[in-house]
């Protein structure tokens, strides 16, 4: 997947958990760190991205929140 795409869809589905700026900026450092010199996302990427994603948003919103976040991501980036 480009990683254009993948980053956009994260950011769609962190924007429904966190404010629009806070989403942005998990997003922009997820790029700088995880995705820094790719331009595809493998399947491998994306699964760890996920997680990361995952981690930061159970610690922020608990459990709950983290689990429908996961699913939503998945559901909506294959």
């Amino acid at each position: 997947m480009e990683k254009e795409k993948y980053l956009n869809i994260a950011l769609d589905n962190l924007k429904n958990v966190f404010s629009e700026p806070g989403a942005r900026a998990t997003i922009e450092v997820m790029a700088k760190i995880k995705l820094k010199e790719t331009s595809d996302v493998s399947q491998d990427l994306k699964n760890n991205c996920d997680m990361v994603l995952y981690e930061r948003v159970k610690m922020l919103k608990g459990d709950t929140i983290a689990a429908q976040f996961l699913s939503s991501l998945k559901a909506t980036s294959g």
